[in-house]
């Protein structure tokens, strides 16, 4: 059977058919593996150097306060400028970031603001390269298949979280956190090179007015669209109660389970197990008509099993939360994603994702305070608040928000 009988006859493969979708998710598998390595490497690291939880969420903050400044900028260029170009120059960036970092790890120069200045970095190629992105995948596939290309990126996501979380805390413990970033940066290299296979993608017209202009537009068009406010609050609760756990991880597996780097690699590849099992599933509904009820009753699943693994901290049974939380999380991201984007004009399609960007950055600057509470009430009482508060918010709107239960 040839590639495109095969692609034809799984609805579960639906957006592979188009061949730019093709470069598209190989590009998102290796970035993947760049940003779980990073994860893993980078929060190891950092509390090796400090010790603090606290520390875990100020180097994070920075590519949240990056993100939070510049997402709507890069959102209007996206709807302005030729969105592979924007992709293939912060990549580049991306690549000089880490090979600044494997030279000061190797040389023994390593410091914490430099990890900080990292993040900062980071957040500001990602300030640009997110919006281009997820505008681009809209022109990628039709509007039918738009959930199972978004699924499928995800399902790429939750493979390499298995394999690159883990293989971060294996080179960590076996070859040195040298050989983590050595591999991060070979990553970045392979996501440029995809980039090519790309089409060029141009603004949906010429640009008639300034850029701070068509951002105001894009601001209003937010207030005129009556299920865009929610859709983004959500994300903001999502990211700012329901994804600290992450940036704790590394403090979680020292000082509550006593685990080694590659314990925390395989922590962290438990939650992608379940980020790939729902993948899998919502790149199988096509285009499911109840994304509004799925996407609420996983974040009330999120925020309990968040409870759940911080108060059970037991080999394997934390493990099994973990594959929850990644169930859940993933489902709230691929759904919230997609109907931010069937929800949004094509003019406007990447600014609003940039407003999906500025609020996950506004929630991740909380990691700091949490990381502060977590160094003084502990990790696991701090994770319990955090995941209650977030599981309350969702289900209260599941039962009063009739309009974003409904959403199809």
């Amino acid at each position: 059977m040839s590639l495109k009988s095969l692609l034809r006859s799984q609805p579960m493969l639906a957006a592979l058919k188009h061949k730019p979708f093709r470069w598209f998710f190989m590009g998102r598998i290796l970035s993947s593996g760049c940003m779980q390595m990073g994860g893993v490497a980078q929060g190891w690291l950092v509390y090796e150097l400090t010790g603090s939880g606290f520390a875990l969420g100020w180097v994070g903050s920075g590519w949240a306060i990056a993100t939070l400044v510049l997402s709507l900028f890069g959102g209007t260029l996206s709807d302005r400028s030729e969105k592979r170009r924007i992709l293939i120059w912060m990549r580049g960036l991306q690549i000089a970031i880490s090979v600044v970092q494997v030279v000061l790890i190797m040389t023994d120069a390593i410091q914490v603001w430099h990890l900080a200045a990292a993040s900062l970095t980071s957040g500001i190629c990602f300030s640009f390269m997110m919006p281009a992105q997820n505008a681009l995948l809209y022109e990628l596939v039709d509007r039918e298949t738009l959930l199972n290309a978004v699924s499928l990126s995800s399902v790429g996501m939750g493979l390499m979280g298995i394999v690159a979380a883990w293989a971060a805390g294996f080179a960590i413990d076996a070859l040195g956190i040298d050989a983590a970033y050595v591999f991060m940066t070979l990553l970045h290299l392979g996501v440029l090179l995809t980039l090519f296979g790309l089409p060029k993608s141009y603004s949906q017209g010429k640009a008639r007015h300034s850029a701070w202009s068509d951002l105001v537009a894009g601001v209003r068009y937010l207030r005129i669209e009556p299920l865009l406010i929610p859709l983004v609050l959500l994300v903001f609760v999502r990211g700012a109660l329901g994804m600290p756990y992450r940036s704790m991880m590394p403090k979680f597996a020292q000082d509550v389970m006593g685990y080694s780097a590659e314990g925390l690699g395989g922590l962290t590849s438990a939650v992608s197990v379940g980020g790939l099992v729902t993948s899998l599933a919502l790149a199988s509904l096509g285009d499911y008509r109840r994304k509004g009820r799925l996407l609420l009753l996983g974040g009330i699943t999120m925020g309990l099993a968040i409870v759940a693994f911080a108060n059970w901290p037991r080999e394997g049974v934390v493990h099994a939360f973990l594959v929850i939380v990644g169930v859940a999380g993933t489902n709230c991201m691929v759904l919230n994603q997609t109907l931010l984007q069937e929800a949004s004009a094509d003019e406007y399609r990447g600014r609003v994702m940039s407003m999906y960007m500025m609020a996950f950055g506004l929630a991740q600057l909380c990691t700091m305070p949490i990381g502060a509470l977590a160094d003084l009430l502990g990790v696991q009482t701090v994770l319990s608040v955090a995941g209650l508060a977030m599981a309350a918010i969702f289900g209260w709107v599941l039962l009063r928000k009739r309009n974003v239960r409904q959403l199809a």
